[in-house]
Parts: structure tokens; sequence; C-alpha cells
């Protein structure tokens, strides 16, 4: 993967200059908002090269450069957001109606090619009627939610034709320089001077395109994408595995009893209790923008969130070296608080760092690593206690425990079902019963290992003399 750096307007840049910046990007997004809605209307995911200029409609107020920036733009919008409807929405909603009877085995086939191939054309097994069908899903709001939207601070997409970085040690104000095409026809690029990232020394480092955009707190930037490849390790055929698991009350919880990041709920619930209420207000107020108070805490709050799990994960990286890291392909629908943002945060993080496996997360908080009773009453908070075997442990390390085990469970799929993984882990269950020498209930004994035994804080001592060590 490439990192992306970011250079920021110079605070004593001409203001004039900023005005002119300020202006092509109303004219970006309002013609942005046009081709999105056009390719909306027309039921397009994509569209070849030769026919952009005749399906979208022409725009004087931009360069010809600058309107194929848009142009590519919509289209990425478009497709990107049709693509991850497809993902977490509709592929489920088509296995449904096919096992509910409503399509047949063809019609299924037919909109797993449009979700996954993004076809807007009938050929092949896709039909029109097909296609008709699928968009009528795809922009219903009470299945996939809302389209998409462009905001008023959308980015822009610039390219070498449209903006060029330089660099001039001459200059006194600073050496980073960007000239940008602008809506005054014949006339040169303006020039505006920019602060450098201390991560980018040369314009060799980094690629040509440009994504300028405004900061919420009103401050304009501009990011480039280095050019340097940033390879994760390819992880050994025999490597480790270690379940991660993004805790209750803490971020990580490990396979191995490691309980990481516990400081960050009460930070988080006071952060984000001070948005709450202050979104909530004005709203009452029908106050429509943020105002700058709220972008800041905003902003502040996502920070925290991010610099914690990116420790979190360079501590877990460091402990354990050329080990793939067994996390959960978590549906965050329904999912508030710190849990949400911790689970984003920190999955991009690892994912960047070092080898990771996804597994179906479903009921493995809820089943019992030592007799595989599944019940909703074994969890309680982040206290676990089996009411089949009596194991008792902390919760969230149960969780890591069973999605280690996922990792290596060839029945449990990753689009699997969550009632499907229910049965099966029920079956499984009674089938131990039935080969349990005590008959009836299965009664494993308690195991006394350090992973195994803690409950309640991470501090408490369980059946055995073992604790779980916590780290901030």
């Amino acid at each position: 993967m490439k990192k992306s750096r970011f250079l920021y307007l110079h605070p004593e840049a001409n203001l004039g200059k900023i005005a002119s910046l300020e202006t092509l990007q109303t004219e970006y997004v309002v013609y942005l908002r046009i081709c999105v809605s056009k390719m909306l209307a027309a039921h397009k995911f994509s569209l070849a090269l030769r026919n952009k200029q005749e399906f979208f409609p022409p725009c004087k107020g931009l360069s010809s450069q600058i309107v194929k920036n848009v142009r590519d733009h919509a289209i990425q919008i478009i497709s990107g957001w049709a693509a991850s409807k497809y993902t977490t929405k509709l592929k489920s909603l088509i296995k449904a109606k096919f096992k509910a009877g409503e399509i047949d085995e063809s019609q299924r086939s037919s909109f797993y090619i449009i979700g996954k191939c993004l076809v807007d054309r009938p050929g092949g097994k896709v039909t029109q009627e097909a296609l008709d069908l699928y968009w009528s899903w795809l922009l219903d709001e009470a299945i996939v939610g809302k389209t998409p939207s462009i905001s008023n601070r959308v980015g822009m997409r610039m390219s070498e034709m449209t903006a060029v970085l330089a660099m001039s040690e001459e200059m006194k104000l600073t050496c980073w320089w960007l000239g940008f095409s602008h809506l005054e026809s014949g006339k040169a690029r303006i020039q505006l001077p920019l602060v450098a990232s201390p991560y980018v020394k040369s314009l060799l480092e980094v690629s040509k395109g440009i994504l300028a955009r405004k900061t919420k707190q009103g401050r304009w930037r501009f990011e480039v994408v280095e050019r340097k490849e940033w390879l994760v390790p390819e992880p050994k055929e025999d490597a480790p595995r270690l379940g991660v698991d993004v805790g209750l009350n803490v971020m990580v919880a490990t396979s191995e009893g490691e309980l990481l990041g516990s400081t960050l709920k009460p930070k988080f619930n006071n952060l984000y209790s001070k948005v709450r209420d202050i979104r909530a207000n004005r709203q009452r107020q029908d106050f429509k923008d943020n105002s700058p108070r709220l972008d800041k805490l905003e902003g502040k709050l996502t920070g925290f969130v991010k610099t914690m799990a990116g420790e979190v994960a360079n501590k877990l990286v460091e402990a354990h070296p050329e080990t793939i890291f067994v996390i959960e392909d978590l549906d965050l629908r329904g999912c508030k608080g710190a849990k949400r943002f911790a689970y984003r945060a920190l999955h991009h993080s690892l994912e960047t760092k070092t080898s990771c496996e996804v597994v179906n997360p479903a009921y493995s908080s809820q089943t019992c690593p030592s007799c595989g009773y599944v019940s909703r009453a074994n969890r309680s908070g982040i206290k676990f206690t089996c009411h089949s075997c009596g194991r008792k442990s902390h919760a969230d390390v149960v969780g890591g425990l069973n999605l280690l085990g996922r990792s290596e469970d060839k029945q449990i799929q990753l689009d699997d079902h969550p009632f499907e993984v229910k049965v099966l882990l029920r079956e499984r269950f009674r089938a131990r019963c039935r080969t349990s020498s005590l008959g009836g209930i299965y009664n494993a004994p308690v195991p006394s290992g350090q992973r195994l035994t803690t409950e309640g804080s991470p501090r408490d001592i369980g059946i055995a003399s073992n604790q779980v060590e916590a780290h901030v």
C-alpha cells in the first residue's frame, strides 16, 4: 500500500489567490453534483473513455482538463458506492430472496454478476429486467440507505495538467509552491505557498496528482501520495496466529489474555458526550452546519481514537512478530460508541502493518471455548460464565479465543449468516453431549490456564491462581 502525505496552505498566502481557489472549488462541486445525479438517473456504474464526452453535460465555467477530473471523480464516487452497497446490503438480500423462493438460480446468478462486476448493460446472463430490479433495490433508501451526496467540502481532484507542485530554495517564505489552473482563461496558473510535510523531502518522493480539500477548521490541505510502496510482510506457512477482539471496555483483548487500551472508554465517553450534547443542542435550534467548536471536538475525538489504535497496533506487532492476527468481520449496524470507532481504526492500523485474517464473528462472544455451549446468558458485560460447564473468564478474551478457532474452522465461512452459524454451533454442542460419558448436559472440566481463568475486571483472580495483565 502507499501512504498519503499532507501539505497545508501557508498562513501568509495572498487572500486574493485563496479566493480564486475557493471560487474554483465552488464550481467544481456544482458540476460534480450534476455528473453524479446524471449517472444515478441513467443507472450507470461506469463509462468508457469514448462515451464520457457525449454522456455528461458540458460545463462552460471550468477548463477542459478540470472537467475531465470532475467526470472521473463522479465515476469513482458512483462505482465505489455501488460496490460497497453490494457487499454490505445487496449480497445478503439476494441470498435471502433466493432462499425464500422469490428469485430462481438464473436470476440470482445475474444479480451477483451485476453487483460484483458492476455491469450496467444487458448481455450474457444479465438481462435488462435483472438490471432494472437491481437498480430499484440500489436506489431504495429503505434497503441500502441514502444515495451519494456531495458536500460543499468535497475534495478537488487535480491532475498534473491542472495543478503542479514545485520547489524553490530561493524563495524566502517557503520552498514549496503549488501552481493551479483557475477560472480566468488565458492567464497563468496561480502560485500558492505551502507548508511542507516533514515526511516529504523532494518532488521525486510523491505522485503528481493532488487532492485539494478544505478542512473543517477552514484550512486548505493538499494531499499527495508517496511513490514508495509500503509492503505488508508475507506470513510464513507455519506462522503462529493470534485472535484479536475489540473489547467492551478495552480496545483489544487477545486470545493470549492480553488487554490493551484500557484508557480508551473513559476518555472516549467524555469527549463523545460533549460532541453529542452540542450536536443535539444545535439540532434543536435547527442549525444545519457545524460550529467551529463542534468541528474541533470531533477532530479531537477522531484523532484520539486513531492515535490509541496506532499505539495498540504497534504494541501487538512488536510483541508478536511474524504473527497472523485473526480479526473479526464486524457488521457495524447498530454498533455505537467507542467500539464502533475503535473497530475501524484498529483494523485499518493492523492491516497496514502486518498480516491479518478476517473471520466470521457470529456468536464468538457467547460461545464457550471449552464445551461449545452457545447462549446469550453466558455473557454479562465483561464477565463470561458458561451455563453448561461453568467456565469463567473475561468475555473479551473469550471472543479472541473463539476468533482464533474460527481461523481453522472450515465449516464456518466468512459470508455465512449468523443464524446458520448458530445452528451449526448448537449441533456441535449436542453432538458433544451425546458422546459425553456424563450424558445430558456436557459438563467439561474447568481449565486452569492463564487465559481461561479471569473474570470481572482485568485484575480479578479467577478459579485458578493466574491473572490476565492489563496494559494501557
